[in-house]
């Protein structure tokens, strides 16, 4: 049965006493790929007072990295200080690495936001068949889909979009019978032109599951698209997919030239990130994707989450042909935010129409990085491993940790720095870490591995790939070990080429 309005509020109010802080401060940082993940937490002075020896703490840590672009966000547990607005970002300011800004943020997290249990729904959108290297035109086809995909989990679902990430590592069906251990699971690319979602549905709507499954349906139909749900069913975890319909290619083109045929066809040279924060809700992520659309400005590449209630949508955007690329790094509210995200990011004639709702957007504030250079991985001519193996493979990466030993930058870090001899070049896509129940750290990480030795095939880059991750995981559990910061036995760790085999992970002795 539905819930009374009165029992919702007492739920809220409930869970705002009993919770161990009332406010959130936060730093953001824009950059080059490749951010010194050991160096992120670092004390910050801007913070009045300050955080002293707890910065190196953050509750939750998030870092995304793509196309040479790359943020982070570490958020703090504090008291609430007197304040005007429900979430206040400050000037950026240069940090020690060049190109580099760091974001100071506060903000008093939505109470009511996810309170409810909910239904999770994984979805994997493939938008194309080749490579992960976008035109132009394919981002403001990636803009469309990821507008419409948020708009769908609102009025089907009755949930918010909890995570979004775009481009992933594509994942090609097994042909020939695999075994339950997952031992034939196929080799895959590290980025390719798709996007991974994860929706909750209201379990009190019982078509809510089956409504947004067949927006989603009808979606990749209209574009073309390919579509692929989590299994769920008995003995099955995250990384294996239940195919829906494959990638029409022509479908997508005729489209894709339909709607926005004048758009070029080339690849971006620069791009910036737009980071939009504020309290999270429900169709946040709807609302900040359309209204950019709107103004014709396409998306090369996105991560939506929400750190301690407070939600995130970044958006790699593209920069318009003749924009200029010496721009400074910004900050501030959201209308002056969209003015300068199409003045230096438009690539379609748009009109920026705005028909939305101007109070869905109270609060939401906006951080701009400078404009950098983009760079798009090697990879194959179509989506999967390539035939000679020289191209950049994910590395997945789960870690169980006691608060305030080991921070996760630094278990990055060190998981890097044993990945160097075995690799040409090692970046961390995707991490993701928040302190949960029993004052423990739970984290996830995807890094892209560039193999130093060219294997001959595909299966033996597999091989290679099974041999480092293991040798690469034992000598981080040693170094645990040996450096006394956790008491044996109370690290799980894993690092493994495939996704579903992260539920297996290895103890520290």
């Amino acid at each position: 049965m539905r819930t009374s309005r009165s029992s919702e509020l007492a739920r809220i109010a409930a869970e705002a006493a009993g919770a161990d802080t009332s406010a959130v401060r936060l730093r953001v940082i824009h950059g080059p790929a490749g951010l010194a993940t050991a160096g992120l937490t670092k004390p910050v002075p801007a913070f009045d007072p300050p955080l002293h020896d707890l910065a190196q703490w953050p509750s939750d840590f998030w870092l995304f990295s793509v196309a040479g672009l790359a943020m982070s966000v570490c958020a703090w547990p504090t008291a609430a200080t007197v304040f005007s607005e429900p979430f206040e970002l400050g000037a950026p300011h240069a940090t020690e690495r060049p190109d580099t800004f760091a974001y100071d943020g506060f903000s008093v997290p939505n109470p009511g936001f996810l309170n409810e249990p909910n239904r999770r729904i994984e979805a994997l959108l493939t938008l194309n068949s080749t490579h992960w290297a976008p035109s132009y035109r394919d981002c403001l086809v990636t803009g469309v889909v990821l507008a419409q995909t948020c708009q769908l989990a609102v009025d089907r679902g009755r949930g918010p979009i909890v995570h979004l990430h775009s481009p992933v590592a594509p994942f090609i069906d097994q042909q020939v019978s695999a075994r339950g251990d997952g031992s034939l699971e196929r080799l895959r690319d590290a980025l390719g032109p798709c996007v991974r979602l994860s929706a909750l549905v209201d379990p009190h709507e019982p078509t809510a599951r089956l409504d947004f499954e067949q927006g989603l349906v009808a979606l990749a139909e209209e574009y073309g698209l390919g579509l692929k749900l989590n299994d769920r069913r008995f003995n099955r975890v995250p990384g294996e997919w239940f195919t829906i319909r494959g990638f029409d290619r022509e479908r997508y083109r005729q489209v894709r030239a339909r709607m926005f045929p004048e758009t070029p066809m080339h690849l971006p040279k620069h791009a910036m990130i737009a980071s939009v924060m504020g309290p999270a809700r429900l169709g946040m992520a709807a609302d900040v994707i359309a209204r950019i659309r709107a103004n014709g400005v396409g998306v090369l590449a996105a991560a939506v989450s929400s750190v301690r209630k407070i939600g995130f949508i970044n958006l790699v955007l593209p920069l318009g042909d003749g924009a200029d690329v010496a721009a400074p790094a910004w900050s501030g509210h959201w209308d002056d935010a969209v003015k300068l995200i199409a003045e230096r990011c438009r690539t379609y004639d748009a009109d920026g129409a705005d028909h939305s709702d101007h109070d869905a957007f109270a609060g939401f504030k906006v951080a701009l990085s400078p404009p950098m250079r983009c760079s798009f991985p090697q990879s194959s001519r179509r989506t999967g491993a390539s035939v000679t193996g020289r191209v950049p493979y994910p590395l997945w990466l789960r870690w169980d940790l006691p608060n305030r030993t080991v921070g996760s930058p630094l278990l990055l870090s060190m998981v890097e720095q044993n990945l160097a001899p075995y690799a040409e070049h090692t970046e961390v896509a995707y991490a993701q870490a928040r302190v949960g129940r029993g004052d423990l750290v739970r984290g996830r990480a995807k890094l892209v591995v560039l193999l130093a030795q060219a294997p001959r095939d595909v299966a033996d880059a597999q091989a290679v790939l099974d041999e480092v991750a293991e040798r690469v995981q034992e000598r981080t559990l040693e170094q645990l070990s040996d450096t006394r910061l956790v008491g044996p036995g109370r690290v799980r760790l894993r690092l493994s080429p495939r996704e579903r085999w992260l539920t297996h992970a290895g103890v520290s002795a």
